[in-house]
């Protein structure tokens, strides 16, 4: 494993680590967190990964060991900060494996520079808009994040079992996950590493964004792996994503997994399946 600094869109420092795989020339593997996470979110996945592709993850903008500027959240630049990441981990035949709004950026990328990429991978996230449900000052509402800065450390501890309505156990290993997108002062009080400031920018770009326009865009093979929760708030979802894929022809295969959002957390090994299955066609 090694940790390496790259230069992204206008010169904004990110935290990256490059993840060897089984030989020099393997696959490469570029995953991108979502919203309000870290790269940590995919520790799990990681052993299964490695035996196939060199792997790299990295704090996104804003986010986790990465700089925190107050602009620049837009897909344009999160879209650059993920080629220069490429770059400068020399990346070959790279899928790009984006979680919910890491899934928005993988497909702008995917759409916007297809030779870049060989494929790129959804998971839980790409293909719906917060506009498909709401204006702008409900979404703003409804998707704010909570109000966290200053809490205790131990009682968001007792916390984290509710982040995930029992569909994860949480082990130390998954505590330090959580944990990762949280600043612990001198005083044991905690502090999101993305500001609320930069949260909600995120949040306008992803609203201002129109999926449709770059699955009109999309060339190259993508995989969206949908997380199916509730069957009602499934089948909604399906109906729009099916009515959105008629309407672009984009190529695009969905696969259902029965879980909750956090798929890379609930179902490591399955996801890194599929992650590997769709790669024997893009990539090999």
């Amino acid at each position: 494993m090694q940790q390496i600094d790259v230069v992204g869109s206008g010169g904004v420092r990110l935290a990256a680590t490059i993840h060897p795989g089984p030989r020099t020339s393997a696959p490469g593997l570029l995953l991108h967190h979502g919203l309000a996470s870290s790269q940590r979110i995919w520790d799990l996945m990681l052993p299964r990964l490695t035996r196939t592709f060199r792997v790299v993850t990295y704090d996104a903008r804003g986010h986790g060991r990465s700089a925190k500027p107050s602009s620049g959240y837009g897909f344009d630049r999160t879209v650059a900060d993920a080629q220069a990441v490429i770059r400068a981990a020399s990346l070959r035949h790279t899928i790009v494996v984006g979680h919910s709004w890491g899934a928005s950026v993988a497909l702008e990328l995917a759409a916007r520079s297809p030779r870049s990429i060989a494929g790129a991978v959804l998971v839980d996230g790409g293909l719906l808009s917060p506009r498909d449900r709401w204006d702008w000052p409900t979404a703003k509402r409804e998707l704010a994040p909570p109000h966290l800065a200053g809490m205790d450390l131990t009682e968001f501890r007792r916390e984290i079992p509710t982040f995930f309505d029992g569909a994860v156990e949480v082990t130390p290993e998954i505590e330090g996950i959580v944990l990762s997108v949280m600043h612990v002062d001198r005083l044991g009080r905690i502090r999101p590493r993305l500001s609320r400031a930069n949260h909600l920018r995120i949040l306008r770009a992803l609203w201002l964004r129109d999926p449709d326009e770059a699955l009109a865009r999309l060339s190259i093979p993508a995989l969206a792996v949908l997380s199916r929760g509730d069957e009602e708030g499934w089948i909604e979802r399906r109906s729009l994503i099916a009515a959105r894929l008629r309407r672009t022809a984009a190529p695009v295969r969905v696969t259902p997994m029965r879980g909750i959002h956090d798929l890379p957390l609930q179902h490591p090994g399955t996801l890194a399946g599929r992650i590997e299955r769709f790669s024997d066609g893009p990539v090999r």
